[in-house]
Order: structure tokens, then C-alpha cells, then sequence
């Protein structure tokens, strides 16, 4: 492959700060947990994994009296000296169950100087912001919406993101053209996506394809996944539901520094470097990763297979007060890949940098959030009989710019009752107080831009304008109706307006009902418009339609939810209605040469269940889950290609003598169709049943928490099936991290 400066400066940076980050670790062991004299102190610990627990929240509380404290990454907490008194000690953690003890202090033994919390089989209080465009309690969502912590993300051993969505349910990975891993949702595919972060669309779609693959997860705090139509407050591309890749925020008084290296077969090197520091109002993050296998996503050969990716973020944020912040952040990727076909080798390099800065202003129950974000991809593809691109070639270069502009004004008006809250996190400044109802208005304004030798003109752009709006009525306090529009013009297509309706509904504490009815819409892009390719090797050539119309579809979803302190039930039923979905058609008579044109041709129908169930029970976590999909392609009668009609998850995690955390995920994918006859539309080829087994050790080193041994294994049993989408043999792979946290008291 081409040398790259900027990949090499990029690794040096990894190996700097590998350096900084170990020199961190070892003032650690110098200077302990702050260097400083307490009387009382003590350690918060996962009673399941027994490991320690970052940012749980320590408080003694007398009369009027509040002293508090929160542990840093050795799940350590100290305080001055407290006067002697009776104590009531609260212990909180998001996640887990909290635990209240007296104490008499500090005339007696220390009551909380080791103290475990169980977690939760599903926490409800975890924040998310993707289904209603603010913060809100998981339990408080309207939208159905799926989390993925970051618990999770480290469970799965995962250094890119199509590793971790791999495990989730309902999830189905598509192999992209010509390399990449897209992500399909409720039987609607990868091109009917929308791949968020931080709230805001990215480009570098390579035929339609994003190549999750390409994102790195040390930056990812979550992920959050709502299925569906979602074009209501997203757009175009939000048909089939949304993903949001929410990255990690630099937290004032806090100091952090991470090193991971990983290794595994097929040549598997991965090493990620990240440093973190707060202090006063201004925090900033910055993370540096390289990632080295011989496969490339999307495709299941290895020979000649490769895929070098280098990565570095960073964010930075500035918050005078709870009413007040500004951020700004910055990823920038690098990627080589490289495949072979038949006797050549092709090659895809791939540069991509996503900026945005955001702020939000709140005065009362106002609060104005404006936000700019970019992003730039450069794609260009080459090809050669020799491993390496021939030199002097430039290949066929493609640019993708998107660039968006968006103002969003929330506010609340009706009182609640007393002791009910909005459904904010105590800890995050996002409440706009006591209120029944919250009315959120916004616009957008995106442009588009595709720089390529193959759409006519070589230069096209695209703007659009969106207002949106939507209300949360609280007709009582367990029931809110949320009705919500969003107008969508461009002067190319015109005018699209994608209406939706929710409800949630708390029966009980334990059980929420949820339901929505919407529509979605994708716009054709350029490549659908104004395409002209010519493979002249095959014989064939391919036309854009400068008269196509949207895509659009109509989505109902019902859920349930039961939920305890150790289990929960989730079930959900949806149906997709799709109209005018673009696909080639032929435009030539028999005998002549083949030519293709993009039309607004396909139609049809994706239906099914998901059910998704948990236990936890000391240090054992058990979950299932169970994806049914029914399709209808009303072209042929007959079932939608790639498209599963059963898949299953099962995960089980269990702390083992010694210290030693394992977790084992079974994924079922049943049989598939694959290829259908064109004339009589009978499914001609399948895709046989998968079962696929991922497991993992992980112990602290004796002595230390900070430093973590792993060993993983992905398809354990080695299972190969035919037409799979991406690689499908076993993977050992070992892992090395060290961590270091010092947290200010608060």
C-alpha cells in the first residue's frame, strides 16, 4: 500500500501517548488516591464482576448537613475529616441498586470501607437523547430505544464498531460493495440507515454502503439504537431506523489515561491511546488508535485481504454552569484496504473527518442549542495484478462533503405534581424543571456534495431546508402523547412532510407500554441521479434518473416492557410499509448491449417480533433474545434477499474463582435467501443457518485493578458458512489495558 504521513504521525502519537499514559499509572502507585490524609475512605466494587466502580457517588447526610465524594477508576473515595455524629450513607451508581447504611462516625469502624453494589439487569436511569433529540431517562423515552453502555461495548472484546453491533439483537451486518459492513434494522437495509455522531449525520457512503467497520469504539461512551421511521427529527436516510454513536465527554476535576494493545490471528494489531483532564470549567479528551488485520470488512476471503486503519478524536468542552456549555470535537480516520478478485488486486483508500461544534443556553424552562457540524470523505479506488497499486496511477477518486447547520429550541410549561420530575438525571444539566409538557421546535439546513469521474457534470450539490417540531402532552403522569412533523424541501425533488405519533405509557412501576405510528422518506442521491458508469470488461453500463422521487415507507411499532431490580421483558411487533424503493432496471432490448437505469420501482412489506429478556442474580447475567422478520417484495410475491427470517442471542457472564470475569455470546442467524430467478422470481440460492459462539476471560493483574489481561475467542467453534457477509472463522485475539483515574471531591 502507499505510505502515508499522516497514518505514521498518527501511530507515533499512539506510542507517545502509551508513554504519557504509563507514566500517569506510575505516579499513581507514588502518590495513591490523591496524596492526601483522610479519615474516612473507602471503596465502591460491581458485586458481580468485583470490580471497581467509576464515578458511584458516596454521601453522608446529617440533618442538613451533605458531605459527598465520588470514586475514581479504583473505585476509591476519601473525605476530610467528619465531625463525630450519627451518618445516614447513601451509595448510588447509575446501573446499579443503590444502598443506604448508618454509620456513627468516626468513633467506629468504618461501616463503608468496602462496599458492593449490584447492578441492575436493565438500568432505566441511563440518559439517552437519540428518540426525542434531548436528554431523557431510558425508562422516560417515548421512542422505543436500544442501549448499548460502554460496559457493553468492553464486554464484546470489540475494537470497531461493526464488532459490537455483530452482537446485538435485531441487528443484521450486510457485506458493502466494493468492501465495507452495513447495518440493517427491521428488515430495511443499510442504504435506509442513518449512521449518526453525536447527534449529527456523517458521510462516507461508498454505493450507498456506511462501512461501520470504520469507526472506532475507544471513543464511544454508548451507542443508541431507535428502529423505525425515524425522518421525523432525522431526515432523509432515517427509513429504517437510526444509530447514534455518542463519544466519550471529558468530565471537569477529573484526570484520565488509557492503553490498550491487542493481538490476535489474521495478523490482528490494535493499540489505543487516550487522555482525559478537567479542570474548572474547561475539559478536554484526546484518543489515538491503530488497527491492522488481514481481512477487509464486508467480505469473507482473506486471501490478499487487508484492512489499516489509523484514528484520532478529540473534544473539548466548556461548561461555566449547569445553565451554559459549548463543545467542540474532531475525528479524523485513515484507511488502506485491500482485496483480491479473480487475478487483480483492488485497493480502496479512504480519508474521513467529522468536526461539530455545539452548544446549549438555558434560561428557565428556555433552553436554545445550536449546533454546526461537517463532514468530509475521500474515496479512491485503484486496481493492480501486484499487491501494491501501480505507481504514477491516481485511481478514480471519489469526494463526499456534508455540511449541516441546525438550531433547536426547547421548553416546558404545565406544573407537575410534587415529587415527579421531568424524567432528567439528577447529574446531567439538562432539566427544564418540573414540567407536564415539552414542546421542542427546530430547523436544519444540510448540503450536499459529490465530486466523481462517474456523475455526469463531475460536481453536484444539494440543499435542503427542514423545520421540524414536536410536543410531549402529559395527559396524566404515567401517560405522554407525542405528536411530531418535519418538512422537508429540495429544489431537485421538492417537497416531503414525515408526520409521527407516540405514546408511552407506566402502568405500573415495573410495566411501560409503548407505541408509534410514522412515516419515513430517503431522498435519491447522487449517485441514483446522475450516474453514468461503463464497465466495458463485462459489458454493461449504468445510468442515473434525474426524475426519481423519494423513497418513502410507513412504520407501526407496538412494545412492551416489564422491568424488576434483578430481570426485565421487553417484547416489541412492528410492520413496514415501503413505496418507490430505487433499484436498477434494464432500459435495452434483448441483444444489444446490457444498460441499467435507477427508477422508483420496488414496493413492499417487513413485519416481525423482538423479544428480549434478562437475569441477574450475584455474579451471574443471563440474557436472550429472540428477532422473527417476515418479508414481501410485492414485485416477485415472494421474500425480500438477505434478509433472515430468525435470529437469536443468548449471553451469559459470570465471575469465576481467581477474579476472573468470562461472558459467553451464542448468535443464531437461520436460513436466508440469497438469489431469486429474475424471470419466475423463485428463490433459486440460500444462505445456510449460522451459529456463531464469542467468549472471554478477563483478570486484573494480582495487586493492581488499574492493569487487565484478556483473552477472547470469536466463533469458537469455528462455523463457515457460505454467503456470509464478512469473515466467518475463528478468531483468537489476547488484550492488554491499563487505566488510571483520579477524581476530584465533589
Amino acid at each position: 500500500m502507499r505510505g502515508n504521513v499522516a497514518a505514521r504521525t498518527m501511530q507515533w502519537c499512539v506510542i507517545g501517548m502509551s508513554m504519557l499514559a504509563v507514566s500517569s499509572l506510575q505516579l499513581s502507585a507514588q502518590t495513591g488516591s490523591g496524596g492526601r490524609d483522610s479519615s474516612t475512605s473507602g471503596v465502591v466494587l460491581d458485586a458481580a464482576t468485583n470490580q471497581p466502580l467509576l464515578r458511584a457517588r458516596v454521601s453522608f447526610v446529617a440533618g442538613t448537613d451533605t458531605i459527598s465524594a465520588t470514586t475514581n477508576a479504583n473505585g476509591r473515595w476519601s473525605l476530610p475529616s467528619l465531625p463525630a455524629r450519627q451518618w445516614t450513607v447513601a451509595i448510588r451508581r447509575v446501573g446499579y441498586r443503590p444502598e443506604t447504611v448508618q454509620a456513627l462516625l468516626p468513633n467506629q469502624a468504618n461501616p463503608v470501607a468496602t462496599v458492593r453494589l449490584a447492578p441492575l439487569a436493565i438500568s432505566l436511569d441511563e440518559v439517552v437523547v437519540t428518540g426525542a433529540r434531548r436528554a431523557q431517562r431510558l425508562k422516560d423515552a417515548v421512542i422505543s430505544t436500544e442501549l448499548v453502555t460502554r460496559s457493553d461495548i468492553e464486554r464484546t472484546g470489540a475494537t470497531d464498531l461493526a464488532s459490537v453491533l455483530l452482537e446485538q439483537t435485531g441487528i443484521e451486518l450486510q457485506g458493502g460493495h466494493p468492501a465495507g459492513t452495513g447495518v440493517m434494522l427491521q428488515g430495511i437495509g443499510s442504504e435506509r440507515v442513518l449512521i449518526l455522531l453525536d447527534g449529527q449525520p456523517v458521510s462516507g457512503r461508498i454505493a450507498g454502503v456506511f462501512d461501520v467497520s470504520r469507526i472506532p469504539v475507544q471513543m464511544v461512551e454508548r451507542v443508541e439504537v431507535v428502529k423505525g421511521p425515524q425522518s421525523t427529527l432525522y431526515g432523509t436516510e432515517a427509513m429504517g431506523g437510526v444509530i447514534n454513536i455518542i463519544t466519550r465527554t471529558p468530565e471537569a476535576g477529573v484526570f484520565n489515561a488509557s492503553v490498550t494493545a491487542t493481538a490476535g490471528m489474521q495478523e490482528r494489531r490494535d493499540g489505543a491511546a487516550s487522555v482525559s483532564y478537567g479542570r474548572g470549567p474547561l475539559a478536554a479528551r484526546f484518543d489515538v488508535g491503530t488497527r491492522t488485520m488481514e481481512m477487509t470488512p464486508g467480505r469473507s476471503a482473506t486471501t490478499g485481504a487487508l484492512a489499516a486503519r489509523t484514528d484520532a478524536s478529540f473534544k473539548v468542552r466548556l461548561a461555566p454552569d449547569s445553565a451554559r456549555w459549548l463543545e467542540a470535537s474532531l475525528l479524523a480516520l485513515d484507511e488502506r484496504q485491500r482485496w483480491q478478485s479473480a487475478t487483480l488486486f483492488n485497493f480502496g483508500d479512504n480519508q474521513q473527518i467529522n468536526g461539530r461544534i455545539a452548544g446549549s443556553w438555558q434560561r428557565g424552562r428556555h433552553r436554545l442549542s445550536p449546533t454546526i457540524s461537517t463532514s468530509v470523505f475521500n474515496h479512491t479506488s485503484l486496481a493492480s495484478r501486484l499487491p501494491q497499486p501501480i505507481a504514477g496511477d491516481t485511481g478514480q477518486r471519489q469526494v463526499q462533503r456534508l455540511h449541516q447547520a441546525e438550531l433547536v429550541y426547547s421548553t416546558g410549561f404545565g406544573s407537575m405534581k410534587p415529587g415527579h420530575t421531568d424524567g432528567a438525571v439528577r447529574e446531567q444539566p439538562v432539566s427544564l424543571g418540573a414540567v407536564r409538557h415539552a414542546l421542542d421546535l427546530g430547523v436544519q439546513v444540510r448540503r450536499d456534495e459529490t465530486q466523481s469521474v462517474r456523475v455526469t457534470g463531475g460536481l453536484r450539490s444539494l440543499t435542503m431546508t427542514e423545520p421540524f417540531a414536536q410536543l410531549e402532552v402529559r395527559t396524566t403522569d404515567a401517560l405522554s402523547i407525542v405528536p411530531g412533523v418535519r418538512v422537508s424541501h429540495s429544489d431537485l425533488w421538492g417537497t416531503y412532510v414525515t408526520p409521527r405519533l407516540a405514546a408511552r405509557w407506566h402502568v405500573t412501576d415495573g410495566v411501560t407500554l409503548r407505541a408509534s405510528a410514522g412515516d419515513g422518506f430517503r431522498a435519491p442521491d447522487f449517485r441514483e441521479l446522475y450516474m453514468f458508469f461503463q464497465n466495458t470488461s463485462a459489458g454493461y453500463a449504468v445510468f442515473g434518473n434525474d426524475d426519481l422521487t423519494p423513497e418513502s415507507s410507513r412504520n407501526l411499532s407496538v412494545g412492551a416492557e416489564w422491568t424488576a431490580a434483578g430481570q426485565y421483558l421487553r417484547a416489541q411487533l412492528f410492520h413496514n410499509n415501503f413505496r418507490d424503493f430505487i433499484e436498477t432496471r434494464p432500459i435495452t432490448a434483448p441483444g444489444q448491449v446490457l444498460a441499467f437505469e435507477f427508477a422508483n420501482v420496488d414496493n413492499g412489506v417487513t413485519r416481525g417480533v423482538e423479544l428480549e429478556t434478562g437475569l441477574t442474580r450475584g455474579s451471574l447475567r443471563l440474557e436472550a433474545a429472540y428477532n422473527g422478520l417476515s418479508t414481501r417484495d410485492n414485485a416477485t410475491a415472494g421474500a425480500l434477499l438477505g434478509r433472515p427470517t430468525h435470529s437469536a442471542r443468548t449471553t451469559v457472564a459470570l465471575l469465576l474463582p481467581f477474579n476472573v470475569r468470562t461472558s459467553m455470546t451464542g448468535l443464531f442467524t437461520g436460513r436466508t435467501p440469497m438469489q431469486r430467478d429474475a424471470e419466475t422470481g423463485v428463490i433459486t440460492s440460500w444462505r445456510d443457518a449460522f451459529t456463531r459462539v464469542d467468549m472471554r476471560l478477563a483478570r486484573p493483574l494480582p495487586g493492581s485493578r488499574a492493569v487487565e489481561l484478556v483473552l477472547g475467542v470469536d466463533n469458537l467453534f469455528d462455523t463457515q458458512p457460505a454467503q456470509w457477509a464478512g469473515f466467518a472463522r475463528r478468531h483468537v485475539y489476547t488484550a492488554f489495558s491499563m487505566n488510571f483515574n483520579n477524581t476530584s471531591f465533589r
